[in-house]
């Protein structure tokens, strides 16, 4: 599979470009915690909206592609 049909598989099931840290984790089947450590490590790009860490689309389709 590759990049471009992770990002429209995402896509398909959210239907925006952002999510949240705990759908994050919920998407990539690991907690909320370990989603903190692969932040601060640099495995995982976020941005801060609103208060609220949020991780795009194309971040996590380039997590998944890579691992």
């Amino acid at each position: 599979m590759s990049q471009l049909d992770l990002i429209t598989m995402l896509r398909e099931n959210h239907k925006r470009m952002l999510l949240t840290k705990k759908e994050t984790a919920n998407e990539l089947n690991i907690s909320e915690a370990t989603i903190d450590r692969m932040r601060q490590n640099g495995l995982l790009n976020s941005k801060k909206v609103l208060g609220q860490i949020m991780f795009s689309l194309d971040e996590i389709a380039r997590f998944l592609y890579e691992a």
